[in-house]
């Protein structure tokens, strides 16, 4: 009886220390897992739990505050529609502005949203309140279009609202990282918002060893030919990037009232007929690219035009066909005019496209 009992004893024991044993097992394991194949010392794994509220500044100048990880957002532009996917918060976006249907680097579940109007136009109020947003997302024109209605209605209602801009390249790495804070996606905004400074901060350096400077027009593809034509002067966002790659913008030498000072082709050829190295022609439209290229090249009037003559016209897609647009793909075309202008000082601006494309957006760029 002693014997049995003692046996019973020595078998509780062992099974005790086997289960200690498991536990200890348990606990190593799920410390291994939390470490991720790739991380190293530099990059922890282990990210802090983003805290609300947070308070951001937009480029209406108010400081907004967002109380807790928007879950209801209505986005009125394509460009930054993108970025939120690029964050991986797509799934919140419940409404887009009109012309975001028409983005193919945003979702097809992004572009099949309601549509609620436009930055330009205003929303439609009651499509909005049905749809119970908790944060707006909207272009800022500092009230010139409708966007000041939209900006005072929607805090009426009691909505937030982030008013974004982009009068200068940098200003949409800004953007890149206001988002990131807005959604608690601030590694991943970082990653991104790098990439973006370290590819400018490239083109500086090119441009700092570009000692010929080329003389640069850049103009809206014209669909009437009888009527006067848009020049990008100083103040266009898309302007600067000429002289950001090493050129000279000509239309930078006239004191405009606008940016998009509208000239009779007369009054082009009198100003920089002879002194333009380059003309970039650029259109939202392909098929209005194409054709106005064409008659250009063929109209014996533009032939005043120096690089008409010496066969130095390039065409340009801006907007969601191409790569000159505010946004993450603003990079893509700022390669693109540097290897337009200088093709033996860049490189071919389509490896960066297929960078962005892949690494960032998670598509297949074929050029």
């Amino acid at each position: 009886m002693k014997v049995s009992l003692r046996r019973a004893f020595l078998g509780l024991l062992l099974m005790s220390v086997m289960l200690l044993a498991v536990a200890g097992s348990g606990c190593i394991g799920t410390a291994s897992q939390t470490s991720s194949p790739t991380s190293t010392a530099k990059s922890p794994t282990i990210t802090a739990t983003p805290k609300y509220p947070v308070k951001i500044t937009d480029f209406s100048g108010r400081v907004v505050t967002i109380k807790s990880p928007p879950k209801r957002v209505i986005v009125l532009s394509g460009y930054w529609a993108e970025i939120m996917t690029i964050l991986g918060v797509q799934n919140t976006i419940v409404g887009i502005g009109k012309y975001v249907r028409y983005d193919p680097y945003v979702p097809k579940l992004v572009r099949d949203k309601p549509v609620v109007g436009s930055n330009f136009e205003g929303l439609n109020w009651e499509t909005v309140v049905s749809l119970k947003p908790d944060l707006i997302i909207m272009d800022w024109y500092g009230g010139k279009y409708a966007d000041g209605q939209t900006l005072k209605k929607a805090e009426e209602l009691g909505i937030p609202v982030i008013a974004l801009s982009a009068k200068s390249v940098g200003d949409n790495i800004r953007v890149v990282e206001i988002l990131g804070k807005v959604f608690g996606k601030e590694e991943k905004a970082n990653e991104l918002a790098n990439w973006m400074s370290e590819k400018l901060d490239n083109v500086k350096k090119i441009a700092s060893g570009i000692k010929d400077r080329k003389n640069v027009l850049m103009i809206n593809a014209p669909t009437d030919f009888s009527k006067p034509i848009t020049v990008f002067a100083k103040g266009s966002a898309w302007a600067s990037i000429i002289d950001l790659v090493g050129a000279n913008n000509l239309a930078y030498e006239k004191n405009f009232s606008t940016p998009w000072p509208q000239l009779d082709l007369e009054k082009i050829i009198s100003y920089w007929g002879n002194e333009t190295d380059v003309l970039i022609v650029v259109s939202f439209s392909n098929s209005t690219l194409q054709k106005a290229i064409q008659e250009i090249k063929t109209d014996p009037r533009w032939r005043a035009i120096k690089a008409v003559r010496e066969g130095h016209v390039y065409g340009v897609l801006a907007g969601s066909e191409g790569f000159l647009d505010w946004g993450p793909r603003i990079i893509v075309g700022i390669y693109q005019i540097g290897d337009i202008i200088y093709p033996n000082y860049y490189p071919d601006w389509r490896t960066v496209a297929k960078e962005l494309l892949e690494k960032f957006y998670g598509m297949k760029y074929n050029s």
